[in-house]
Order: C-alpha cells, then sequence, then structure tokens
C-alpha cells in the first residue's frame, strides 16, 4: 500500500474515533452523566421579595422569584427538587403562601424559613448585597400564631445545614 492511502486511512480512522468521542459526550451531556453539582443542586432557596430588596441584600445562593411572579414561573419548576422560601422576617407571609401553593400544586418537598433575610443577616450568616436598608436591623420575633400547618418550617441553622450539604454555601 502506498503512503497516501495510509494517510488516508489513518486520518480516516481519526476522524471516526473523533467523531464517536464527540457523540459519547453529547449523549452522556443530554442524559445528565455530567452534571456540575454547584449549578445543578437539589435543592433551590427562594427569596419572594421585590427585586430591589433581594439585590439589597439576599442569602448566598438563594434566586429571586418575586411573589408576584411566582404563580406563573412555578409551572417551570422541577417537582423533584427540594424548595425553601423565605422573605423578610417572621411577619411577612409570602414565603409561607408562596410554599403553600407549591404543595397544593403536588410539590413534595417544600419548606419555609420564617426567620427571614433579616434573621439570616442578623446571625451574620453568608448573605450577598450592600444590605444598607434599615428593615435588616428591624427587631425580629417569631410570632405567637407562627403555624404553618401546610408546610414544614426550618430554622436558620436547619437552613444552612441544607444548604451546606447541597455545595450552596462553603
Amino acid at each position: 500500500m502506498n503512503k497516501n492511502k495510509c494517510d488516508i486511512l489513518s486520518i480516516n480512522k481519526s476522524l471516526s474515533l473523533f467523531s464517536s468521542l464527540i457523540m459519547m459526550t453529547l449523549l452522556f451531556v443530554m442524559t445528565g452523566c455530567f452534571k456540575d453539582s454547584g449549578t445543578d443542586s437539589t435543592l433551590m432557596v427562594i427569596n419572594v421579595l421585590d427585586k430591589n430588596y433581594y439585590q439589597d441584600c439576599h442569602i448566598t445562593g438563594s434566586v429571586n422569584i418575586p411573589f408576584d411572579d411566582f404563580e406563573n414561573r412555578m409551572k417551570n419548576l422541577d417537582k423533584q427538587k427540594l424548595y425553601v422560601f423565605y422573605c423578610s422576617n417572621y411577619a411577612c407571609m409570602a414565603a409561607p403562601s408562596a410554599a403553600t401553593s407549591m404543595k397544593e400544586a403536588g410539590f413534595k418537598n417544600v419548606y419555609v424559613y420564617t426567620g427571614g433575610i433579616v434573621e439570616w443577616y442578623q446571625k451574620k450568616y453568608p448573605y450577598q448585597g450592600p444590605a444598607k436598608l434599615a428593615y435588616l436591623q428591624d427587631e425580629n420575633e417569631p410570632l405567637a400564631d407562627d403555624d404553618h400547618e401546610e408546610v414544614a418550617v426550618l430554622s436558620a441553622d436547619q437552613l444552612k445545614a441544607k444548604m451546606q450539604e447541597a455545595g450552596l454555601l462553603s
């Protein structure tokens, strides 16, 4: 066999191997075998406050879905994930309301963190934002009727532990 034919066969085999590797990689990525644990956490912590409050101070690793937008966006959420809702403080009822809506829509793993960003900030747990708004300094005590029968309530320490376990906090 002459040298040119061998070179062409070698190139064809290399291209075939390269194409197979690309196809295998695509197959693994599309089926979810190569997932980045930092970005595909099974836990989603949702701040239901308006965007300006979220930008001022929010729990590190949380996402903002303002309460007014929540009903529309809920249908796009994965029912297999674990969700924790929070708002400003114990007196805010937006987080328990959003969590209850999710439970009623068939989501199983739904929690509420009722202490809100005020408690989280005051405990000096990891947060993002300049934290300039005065409400972050307000007294924040649990309400006497702080019973959310439909949804399990997490303490700040429990939420922090769940977030560390999920890789959302270091």
